[in-house]
């Protein structure tokens, strides 16, 4: 349709495009399609849009052609790591108290391992593989943190207008806590993203972090005060989650050389 769309265009065109599908599908089969959505975004900008997928290059941008493996390991550090500190933290402070994996454990856990990559999968090809090269042109943290706006707001109707997702507790101070939590993710994701050249570790990280969560807030942790520890503490978006993913995005952003940081600019740009 538009063979010679500039990145800037694209990135425009693509935002309109999610975001437009998520005020519309949110309530869709308990929100699947919404969670699917960047994956169709980015098939149909490929595809339909600028036809990019048709040629070898579209495709290499989205990062799928190597693993990165060597930030494997800061990867669950700083997601899987940090969702057991800001657990442990909320215990320690008197909120709840580890006991032995309860309920249906072992199904929980093969249904994580099974839906999380493939959910990580859908949203990140879209932020980090499509959205976040094209967005290169304002600057490698510039362009983190516009990501990171529109995965709010991709998120809203989801939040707002659904039974689904955050609706315990002081909205406000979700909502507050929910978006301070996706900036942070959104420069770590996204250094993560630059620094191995590759989609997976960022997949990696994603699954991680839902993984590891819901399965100690669920299964591990006894608390009286669920919205406390779940929703303003230790859950997905919770103040210690904010904190410590905050730390370690400005600790990977400061320790990175300025020649680094220009080498993955240009790297993105194609």
């Amino acid at each position: 349709m538009f063979e010679r769309l500039s990145d800037r265009a694209a990135s425009i065109v693509f935002i309109v495009l999610a975001l437009t599908i998520s005020l519309g599908t949110a309530n869709i089969a308990d929100g699947l399609v919404l969670a699917l959505s960047p994956l169709l975004v980015v098939l149909a900008m490929l595809l339909v849009v600028t036809r990019e997928g048709y040629s070898g290059d579209g495709w290499r941008r989205l990062g799928m052609g190597r693993l990165g493996l060597r930030t494997w390991p800061l990867t669950v550090a700083t997601t899987a790591g940090v969702c057991l500190l800001a657990t442990a933290g909320a215990v320690a402070l008197g909120f709840g108290r580890f006991t032995a994996p309860h309920g249906e454990w072992v199904q929980s856990v093969i249904a994580v391992s099974i839906t999380g990559p493939i959910l990580a999968f859908a949203e990140e090809i879209g932020w980090r593989g499509y959205l976040q090269p094209r967005l290169a042109y304002l600057g490698e943290r510039s362009a983190m943190f516009v990501v990171g706006l529109v995965w709010i707001a991709w998120h809203l109707p989801y939040i707002l207008f659904t039974p689904y997702y955050h609706t315990d507790g002081n909205r406000g101070l979700v909502l507050l806590l929910f978006s301070g939590s996706v900036i942070a993710f959104s420069f770590l994701f996204g250094y993560l993203r630059v620094m191995s050249g590759s989609l997976w570790p960022v997949v990696l990280a994603h699954f991680a972090h839902n993984a590891t969560f819901a399965l100690l807030l669920e299964h591990v942790v006894s608390t009286e005060q669920p919205v406390v520890v779940r929703e303003y503490l230790a859950g997905d978006t919770g103040l210690f989650v904010l904190v410590g993913t905050a730390a370690c995005a400005l600790a990977i952003g400061i320790s990175r050389p300025a020649a680094s940081r220009r080498s993955a600019h240009a790297s993105a740009r194609g």
